[in-house]
C-alpha cells in the first residue's frame, strides 16, 4: 500500500506545511507501509509527519507491536483514545530545539492492524495538543479505513 499517495494532507490545510520530500521506508522487521514526510511551516521551521499501517500475522503479534510502541516511545503518555479501535492511546512531547517543537502521536490496533501516526511542527510558539491531535485522529481514521484487513 501507497501510504505516501494514500495519505490526503488537507487536513494538515490551516497549518501552512509544505511537504519538502516523503520517504516511503515501510516499518521495520514487520509487514506493512509507511511514510514520512517532511514538511516546512510558512515561516521555515521543521514539521514531519509519519504514517504507518502493519499488518502482523496474528492478533497476538499484533498485540504485542502495539505494546511496544508504548513501551519504547520516549513521549509522555496523554491516554487513551476512546473510537479509534479495540486499543488507542495518545502521546505527546514539547521540546526546543532552537525552536518551539510539539508532537504528538496516536496508534491504534484493531484485530491485527497496527496503524501510528506522528505529527510534528515546529513555531515560535508550540501548536495546541489539541489541534494536534484532531489532525493526526483524521489521518488514523482514514489510514485504518484505506487498509485492507482481509
Amino acid at each position: 500500500m501507497d501510504l505516501c499517495g494514500r495519505t490526503d494532507l488537507a487536513v494538515l490545510a490551516d497549518l501552512g506545511l509544505t511537504v519538502t520530500r516523503t520517504d516511503p521506508t515501510p516499518p521495520a522487521a514487520r509487514p506493512g507501509a509507511a511514510c514520512l514526510f517532511e514538511m516546512r511551516t510558512s515561516k521555515g521551521y521543521e514539521a514531519n509527519l509519519r504514517v504507518e499501517a502493519s499488518t502482523p500475522g496474528t492478533v497476538e503479534e499484533a498485540r504485542r507491536l502495539y505494546r511496544g510502541t508504548g513501551q519504547a516511545t520516549t513521549m509522555r503518555r496523554i491516554g487513551a483514545v476512546d473510537g479509534a479501535g479495540e486499543e488507542a492511546e495518545a502521546f505527546g512531547k514539547q521540546s526546543e530545539p532552537g525552536f518551539r517543537y510539539a508532537e504528538y502521536m496516536v496508534h491504534s490496533r484493531t484485530g491485527n492492524l497496527v496503524v501510528k501516526v506522528w505529527l510534528a511542527v515546529g513555531g515560535d510558539s508550540y501548536v495546541p495538543t489539541s489541534t494536534l491531535a484532531e489532525k493526526s485522529l483524521d489521518i488514523l481514521a482514514a489510514t485504518r479505513s484505506a487498509v485492507p484487513t482481509g
